[in-house]
């Protein structure tokens, strides 16, 4: 939950007000908020750094570095950016501290099964491949379309066949539910889904496919391959300087690989209106890239309209603090420190830090 920003405003007016000590406008309420918001968002790097030091407690919400890395979490997010020929990407403008960069294994391999029950044939039968846990041991999911109807029987002592047993009656949409049914139901390898009678099915491991799916005997069943899902390693880049990153390449046994391990280093900025530039190595070619990473803050604004000469306050132009909700004591007593010297009232200032320093003795005890 964000921190209202026409709330501390508020609490900033009338603190600052009390014993007349002046009155802070809008702009410059916005312009100390959000240096407010940014000094307390770099200190928790430096607070967590210091409280991974000191002894911990087991109370986790007693904890410091728990505390820290609870107000941290809010702002952690995923991305992805390309690659180009050279192994060169640009992050989002949104980073504000990097934290990985990785390569996920590639997407499972996913097919597409429509069904069509007016060209299904007696004992016509399709398979599709199914790897159990011992890779690569192979069988089939196998569906049968016979006279007579039989419920779905799941996969005997040693055999890893699935037989789906239907009536050629039956409509492409039902058959397609009965398909998905027992892939759900009896595969711990596959995932299906449906729409009308289309079978979307999902493998569930990465797998050389040597084998492809196939439909013998009946024309009235397509199989489509959406996704390859050829196998890959997830490699996690490892960053290091330009300058170790010349070491590193020219170091056989440090040297880095495609399938285990990488580096990456920052390459200064990218164009207007993204982030920095990475180069990755070795270079993966045209690809997509996942990174986590802590996102910047928005920088809030009191919005308002003016009436009779009055500003009041309209949240449809105002951006909310993006603090954890526990820093909003914090956020009205930095921005009254910092409001002092812009109203020219250091006593202001005084009483803040003063409270301040006793409500951080408090919390240390």
């Amino acid at each position: 939950m964000a921190i209202s920003i026409d709330t501390v405003y508020q609490r900033v007016l009338a603190l600052a007000n009390k014993e007349q000590r002046g009155y802070i406008t809008p702009q410059e309420f916005n312009l100390l908020a959000g240096k407010a918001q940014l000094d307390i968002f770099n200190q928790y790097f430096h607070d967590y750094k210091t409280a991974i030091l000191s002894p911990g407690n087991q109370t986790k919400s007693s904890d410091d570095a728990d505390l820290i890395r609870e107000k941290i979490s809010l702002h952690r997010k995923y991305g992805v950016f390309n690659t180009d020929a050279f192994g060169v990407g640009v992050l989002s403008n949104q980073v504000h501290w990097l934290e990985s960069i990785y390569k996920a294994s590639n997407t499972n391999r996913v097919v597409e099964i429509t069904m069509d029950s007016a060209s299904l044939e007696v004992n016509s039968t399709i398979s599709i491949p199914m790897f159990g846990a011992s890779a690569p041991l192979m069988a089939a999911i196998q569906m049968n379309f016979n006279v007579a109807f039989q419920t779905t029987t799941p996969p005997a002592a040693g055999n890893e066949t699935i037989i789906v047993v239907l009536t050629e009656t039956e409509t492409n949409a039902s058959i397609a539910l009965k398909f998905a049914h027992a892939l759900n139901t009896f595969s711990s390898f596959h995932s299906a889904t449906v729409n009308g009678g289309t079978v979307t099915v999902t493998y569930l491991q990465d797998i050389d496919w040597t084998i492809s799916e196939s439909v013998e005997h009946n024309a009235g069943v397509v199989v489509t391959v959406l996704t390859e899902g050829e196998p890959s390693s997830h490699v996690v880049y490892e960053e290091v300087s330009l300058e170790d990153s010349h070491y590193i390449r020219s170091n056989k046994k440090l040297s880095p690989t495609k399938s285990s391990r990488g580096v990456f280093y920052k390459n200064g900025g990218g164009t207007l209106g993204n982030g920095m530039k990475v180069s990755v190595i070795p270079n993966p070619g045209v690809a997509t890239l996942g990174c986590n990473f802590i996102k910047k803050l928005n920088n809030p604004s009191w919005g308002y309209i003016v009436v009779g000469e009055k500003a009041l306050y309209n949240p449809s132009n105002s951006t909310d603090f993006g603090l954890h909700p526990a820093e909003e004591s914090n956020l009205t007593n930095k921005i009254l420190e910092l409001a002092g010297i812009v109203v020219n009232k250091p006593g202001l200032s005084e009483v803040i830090l003063r409270n301040q320093a006793v409500k951080e003795a408090k919390e240390n005890r």
